[in-house]
């Protein structure tokens, strides 16, 4: 008897186990949609850019994603851009190694970027750089006469939407 029930147990378990037919997808991360440079960029963990500031105001340093609108971009080569800022001081982003570049006529797009923000001292003769890359006259490029500290970004991946 006790033979018969373990096996009708069995049985019914087997038989509603493939009774039902729904499958349970597990979803992870999935890849910002898109138009990508450099490294691919998932949606995870996507934060503001002034959450990101915060945090590498505190610790010099942080990983990151920030998802934001371009301001400006390097109108040589597309080497770097600038992300718009709530408070008006937009944050400089670079690409790490130098690896690949960003089509120059984006300014205005949406973009997730993914790579590391830090607390970062910006010499005049950096400055003065990026100042002629963009196009600055040589007036607005002499007015440069002090380093700054400042967020900036390193990429690894660019998405722009």
């Amino acid at each position: 008897m006790k033979r018969i029930l373990q096996l009708s147990f069995i049985a019914l378990f087997a038989i509603s186990c493939n009774s039902i037919s729904q499958k349970v997808e597990l979803k992870g991360p999935q890849l910002v949609n898109g138009t990508t440079y450099g490294d691919s960029v998932f949606d995870n963990n996507i934060q503001s850019l002034e959450a990101v500031k915060a945090i590498a105001e505190k610790s010099g340093a942080t990983n990151a994603k920030i998802k934001g609108e371009i301001a400006e971009v390097c109108q040589k080569k597309g080497c770097w851009l600038k992300l718009k800022s709530a408070n008006g001081e937009d944050l400089h982003v670079t690409f790490k190694d130098y690896a690949f570049f960003v089509p120059k006529d984006i300014a205005g797009k949406t973009v997730v970027l993914d790579g590391v923000a830090k607390i970062d001292t910006v010499s005049v003769e950096t400055q003065r750089h990026y100042a002629e890359d963009a196009g600055k006259s040589q007036e607005e490029i002499n007015k440069i006469t002090t380093s700054k500290v400042k967020l900036s970004f390193e990429a690894k991946g660019v998405v722009v939407m």
